[in-house]
């Protein structure tokens, strides 16, 4: 009996030094960095710094999990979509223990991302975002790309059915915007899978900015699923002059852009592709969830972290919303119309 008592506490001991010991970024070269969690070993250091004094605390057990522990294991689920892989990589860790740091780690980063995805600030920056975007196809005065993009979920326990999107799964509807570089400007995540993309727009605080003159004179280009305003520039349905052809190709062209962003964001974080299965939460910590993906994608692409091959994206296919006859002799009309006379003519 004493020698089984024995053995089965050098067992726990041995399953506690391997919880205690962390994930040494410095020991994992590069090419393997970038590959299973996202970024080289500079920027995970630096992201570890950041992270500490939010994340860097004991446990229950008076263990504690090193901070390069927990953003490791963070950008491995992140990334692979997956606890399996995540787990493999983390030697003695519970599902359970993987969950609560994974957990704990995307709250930090989805607060970082309400204050830090934002909306060009100062008249500078919003003309340096319209002179990238006059230089893809020459469309004028555009500060942003707007889309939808589905997150897929597990089955929410309440009202389920409203997360089914028109492709039959469960998802959210993440609504974003992107400049030229494929930085995510804005976004909206809180909506089912069934939302429309206009009503999500039509609702969404940065139209109320639009309206109230925040950027001018300046507009976002979004698809035929989003009405036509003012501030928000959708394509022709129905061309039928040399301008309007040619501003049709020059509006998809520049808002071109925004799917890239949507299909880099996924590939560099599969947890939000379907190929990595579905979010297993409820829908406001996914939300939170593809926040955080968000905020380290606009981190890779500010430190030119080049993105990994890209999966194939399956495309939202937006029911059609064609312009609505109040809205085409209205304001929105008139602006699309003095766009084709004074740059596609």
């Amino acid at each position: 009996m004493e020698a089984l008592v024995a053995y089965f506490a050098a067992q726990q001991l041995q399953r506690e030094r391997r919880y205690r010991d962390p994930l040494d970024p410095l020991h994992i070269d590069d090419t393997e960095l970038l590959q299973k969690y996202r970024f080289p070993h500079n920027q995970i250091i630096s992201l570890c710094e950041e992270l500490e004094p939010h994340i860097g605390r004991p446990t229950s057990r008076s263990h504690a999990i090193h901070t390069h522990t927990q953003v490791l294991v963070t950008l491995r689920f992140l990334a692979s979509g997956t606890f399996q892989n995540v787990i493999g990589d983390v030697t003695g860790m519970s599902q359970a223990s993987v969950s609560r740091i994974i957990s704990q780690v995307t709250d930090v980063l989805y607060n970082k991302a309400r204050t830090e995805i934002k909306m060009p600030q100062n008249p500078q920056e919003i003309h340096q975002i319209a002179q990238a975007f006059h230089r893809i196809s020459g469309f004028p005065r555009v500060i942003g790309g707007i889309d939808g993009t589905y997150i897929p979920i597990k089955a929410p326990s309440d009202n389920e059915y409203i997360y089914v999107n028109h492709k039959g799964y469960h998802s959210l509807n993440l609504q974003v915007v992107g400049n030229a570089q494929n930085l995510i400007t804005s976004y909206t995540v809180k909506y089912p899978g069934s939302t429309h993309d206009a009503y999500i727009w039509n609702n969404c605080p940065l139209r109320g900015r639009f309206q109230d003159g925040v950027y001018g004179d300046m507009h976002l280009l979004g698809d035929s699923g989003y009405p036509l305003e003012p501030f928000l520039l959708t394509p022709y349905p129905h061309p039928t002059t040399r301008g309007q052809e040619r501003y049709n190709r020059s509006h998809k062209k520049t808002r071109t852009l925004i799917e890239q962003t949507s299909g880099v964001l996924k590939s560099r974080f599969r947890c939000l592709h379907n190929s990595g299965g579905s979010l297993q939460h409820e829908p406001k910590k996914c939300a939170k969830i593809a926040a955080a993906c968000m905020l380290l994608h606009n981190r890779c692409v500010q430190q030119r972290i080049p993105a990994p091959e890209l999966l194939e994206e399956e495309e939202q296919e937006d029911e059609e919303d064609p312009d609505d006859p109040a809205a085409v002799a209205g304001a929105g009309q008139v602006v699309r119309e003095e766009i084709v006379a004074n740059f596609f003519a």
